[in-house]
């Protein structure tokens, strides 16, 4: 069986156990071995098992049986070229009761930041995608080509990281293309949308929570009335 046709089957497999859990009464929360921990990218089968909140945005949950720990990813965003960053909280196994430490990412707490930094080589990676033909960049390359423009032809002078399931260079028109993801089922449209103002707005030197872009554009809206 080639690898397409394994993670094809584990993302069906993972979307029927969860519904049959849910459809019991039960909360389904996914806590992952090593072979599932997240590294420098995140595949299609680990973005379906992240959850979402509006103090962490996209989280996720690691199991580490060596060092007796369990780890919390949290503020998950990825970049153009498909690397992701977040930040990380380990909690020693039997450190206060694990219902409690399961709710951390919905306890009021104080406001998380990750600093960005622009990457100065993504141009020429985007270069390289399209001269190599990669079947993803060459389809958008596409979509540029009947409005009339070229990604070629793009600046790319402040970071373009965004939460997962938003690339900035898809979005046309303010126009978000929709992502589901099998363990979120809060509308998650809003945060797209109030990132995507934050990144229109602002110098976009650091990503944060979703619940600030909310107070965010809650204070603008105040100062124009």
């Amino acid at each position: 069986m080639s690898n397409y046709l394994i993670i094809v089957h584990s993302m069906k497999r993972l979307k029927e156990r969860t519904e049959n859990y849910q459809v019991h009464g039960f909360t389904v929360l996914w806590l992952m071995g090593e072979n599932l921990w997240l590294k420098d990218q995140i595949t299609n089968l680990q973005k379906n098992l992240v959850y979402f909140s509006e103090n962490r945005g996209f989280y996720y949950w690691e199991l580490d049986f060596k060092t007796q720990k369990l780890r919390l990813k949290t503020l998950i965003h990825e970049d153009l070229s498909g690397k992701i960053i977040y930040l990380q909280e380990e909690i020693p196994f039997g450190q206060g009761r694990l219902i409690e430490q399961l709710r951390l990412p919905f306890l009021s707490q104080k406001l998380l930041t990750i600093p960005l930094i622009v990457d100065l080589k993504l141009a020429e990676f985007i270069r390289r995608q399209l001269y190599y033909c990669s079947p993803k960049w060459l389809k958008l390359q596409e979509k540029y080509y009947q409005r009339g423009e070229n990604l070629l032809n793009l600046t790319f002078e402040r970071s373009f990281i965004a939460p997962l399931g938003l690339n900035l260079l898809e979005v046309f028109d303010d126009e978000i293309p929709l992502h589901k993801f099998t363990q979120i089922k809060q509308n998650i449209n809003l945060y797209y949308e109030n990132f995507l103002i934050n990144f229109q707005q602002n110098s976009f030197k650091a990503v944060y929570p979703p619940r600030f872009y909310v107070i965010m554009k809650k204070q603008k809206k105040d100062m124009n009335e």
